[in-house]
């Protein structure tokens, strides 16, 4: 007889794992996971929340860490227990859906493998590693440095701030704000820019009054800017 009872809760969705933490407008997040997708919001207000969702029967409290020293606040998934004195093989890490919304001055360091890396609406400074992870940032008004091994990158600044790429198999779009002049340098092994092939080389190009700095790099790496003013 309680065969379908077990049944039912073997069944049942895992509940979510969530956190939230008090900070000024300008905190310093940092986030790390293997597998899975992650998604940054910048909101209003001075609040760090984070919302998680794993497969059916996925103890979520045993795989992510929330650690907070005032303005400092580190979220990480781990491959395993996170407690464990033996860390899992990330090979055999969960598949991990994490959402986690910041105040929109936040600064964001994140570093994702096997998941896309989704930011929007932060204006703070921004460091951001992916392998096997493609990387979109729309909204940002600061520095932002971007590494990708096998991954794709999209960026759609509000402001153009100081902008460092390397990419290695992953592919470059950068679309300027409107009025916002850059000099861009691109070098490659073997990639294209702006549809011209580049090989062992750089090539250069000013946008407008030329005032933003853009750095790319790529091993096969395609660059696209995407701009109303452009000269060469």
């Amino acid at each position: 007889m309680l065969t379908p009872l077990l049944l039912i809760l073997a069944a049942a969705p895992a509940s979510p794992f969530t956190w939230s933490g008090q900070t000024s407008v300008t905190p310093e997040v940092s986030i790390s996971l293997v597998k899975g997708s992650v998604q940054v919001e910048g909101v209003d207000g001075n609040t760090v929340s984070v919302e998680a969702r794993g497969a059916d029967g996925t103890d979520l409290q045993r795989l992510i860490q929330v650690e907070q020293d005032g303005d400092e606040v580190e979220i990480e998934v781990c491959c395993g227990p996170c407690t464990a004195s033996k860390k899992k093989s990330c090979a055999q890490a969960t598949e991990v859906a994490l959402v986690v919304k910041v105040p929109r001055g936040a600064s964001l360091d994140a570093s994702v493998v096997s998941a896309p890396l989704t930011v929007k609406g932060v204006t703070g400074k921004q460091e951001l590693t992916g392998v096997e992870s493609s990387i979109t940032v729309h909204g940002s008004r600061e520095a932002l440095e971007v590494v990708t091994v096998q991954g794709k990158v999209e960026l759609v600044p509000e402001v153009l701030g100081k902008t460092e790429v390397s990419t290695v198999s992953g592919d470059v779009t950068l679309k300027l704000p409107r009025g916002a002049g850059a000099e861009v340098e691109y070098a490659s092994v073997g990639g294209r820019f702006d549809g011209k092939s580049v090989t062992l080389g750089s090539a250069s190009k000013r946008y407008g009054d030329g005032k933003g700095r853009v750095e790319v790099s790529t091993v096969s790496g395609a660059l696209d800017i995407q701009s109303e003013d452009s000269t060469k």
